[in-house]
């Protein structure tokens, strides 16, 4: 049988350190409290320690990295399956991280064990990792404690997840061939001026006649890029740079969401996008028990948009005043006119909740939707672009060499 060392804590607060013979580490802390101490170090001792004794999921860290949204979704949705079979939590927590020690979210649920065996709730366990659950995802839980629906509430934030997964991998199959073949072209583009044209170069020098308008065009295009090459690339990481600062700044965030809200073609995708993430979270709260203020609060907190947080911010104090939440959905930048007449009348019907996650549902399909056809344009227009640029480079090639087979018949 495995041997634990151990260090806990007396009820007069001292510290005793020992060891104790355990088939499992859960049992071994379940022996220790059951003996009055409170352990807040227990791992293999000996030669079955390995490197160390100290628990797998604080030796490793690898949690602090980002986590797929996922790995996130699938470690809930299990969660919410072994809770609904009637385990209690910690030994639904057991089980996920017992399964698979090297994965990251299983360290994510050791650590959330660990945390639960030291006397916290579960919300509290998961605020501790924010950088893989939301503020949202944290209120929910803590309103399902409250309430004794824990199990009922992680199915849902399991549906949710996946739906935010499933409308990420739409949005990334509909953008990858434009991008596949902006990238492509690009690359052809740079290797025909950097080595095919400067070969190409020699042959017309020897000629000694007046090239064609296109070919001049081209070759001053190569040697430009051969010759400043540095400089454009300096160029291109000033300006990235420049962007970036401009992006960490609050006016200058503010100047780009509005633009984004304004771009053409990108704009009404983007400001959809944005009315279903807050209608989403906030009737995902609400449905949940959340109270309304508490709600608003969470949904600004999850909001990246600081247009969408000024008008929440309205939707606060007006909800302190007992005003209702459409009054202040008249930016018709961010809410479309049908997301304000559902949001009126769910509350006006007490069923604010059903009609915000209505108002999200129809703005992810028609986002989803219209990517679908941005994606359907985009194609041929980059085929077309980069057909016409990879046909002048051919034709100011070709053309020289037609005017030698003339001169030579």
């Amino acid at each position: 049988m495995p041997q634990f060392a151990y260090s806990c804590l007396d009820s007069r607060g001292k510290t005793r350190k020992g060891s104790i013979d355990a088939p499992s580490r859960q049992v071994a802390v379940s022996r220790l409290r059951a003996e009055g101490l409170t352990p807040y170090e227990v791992g293999l001792s000996g030669g079955d320690a390995g490197t160390s004794s100290v628990p797998f999921w604080k030796r490793r860290v690898e949690w602090r990295k980002r986590i797929p949204k996922t790995a996130t979704a699938a470690m809930v949705r299990q969660l919410a399956t072994l809770l609904k079979a009637g385990l209690p939590l910690d030994r639904a927590l057991y089980v996920i991280y017992s399964g698979d020690v090297k994965s990251p979210m299983s360290r994510v649920a050791a650590s959330l064990h660990e945390t639960i065996l030291g006397g916290k709730d579960f919300a509290q366990a998961l605020s501790m990792h924010p950088g893989v659950f939301s503020q949202t995802f944290v209120a929910m839980i803590r309103a399902a404690e409250s309430s004794g629906a824990l199990d009922l509430v992680m199915e849902r934030l399991a549906g949710h997840l996946e739906q935010e997964v499933a409308m990420r991998r739409k949005v990334r199959s509909a953008l990858a061939y434009p991008v596949f073949m902006l990238v492509v072209g690009l690359a052809v583009v740079i290797f025909l001026l950097s080595f095919v044209i400067p070969q190409v170069t020699r042959i017309f020098a020897d000629m000694g006649r007046e090239l064609p308008g296109p070919t001049r065009v081209l070759l001053a295009i190569s040697d430009s890029f051969r010759v400043f090459w540095p400089l454009l690339l300096a160029g291109l990481v000033l300006i990235a740079t420049l962007l970036w600062r401009v992006a960490k700044s609050e006016k200058g965030r503010r100047f780009i969401q509005a633009g984004l809200f304004r771009a053409p073609l990108i704009g009404d995708i983007y400001a959809r996008s944005q009315q279903g993430n807050f209608s989403r979270t906030l009737g995902m709260l609400l449905k949940n028990g959340v109270p309304l203020l508490q709600s608003l609060r969470v949904a600004r907190a999850a909001s990246s948009s600081m247009l969408v947080n000024e008008s929440v911010d309205a939707m606060i104090e007006g909800a302190q005043q007992g005003r209702e939440l459409s009054a202040f959905m008249s930016d018709e930048t961010i809410y479309t006119p049908i997301a304000r007449q559902m949001v009126a009348a769910g509350e006006k019907s007490g069923r604010l909740a059903e009609m915000l996650l209505w108002v999200a549902d129809d703005s992810d399909d028609w986002v989803g939707a219209r990517l679908q056809s941005l994606a359907s344009l985009l194609e041929p227009a980059m085929i077309l672009v980069l057909g016409c640029l990879v046909g002048f480079v051919v034709i100011a090639i070709i053309l020289p060499i037609f005017e030698m087979s003339s001169l030579a018949g």
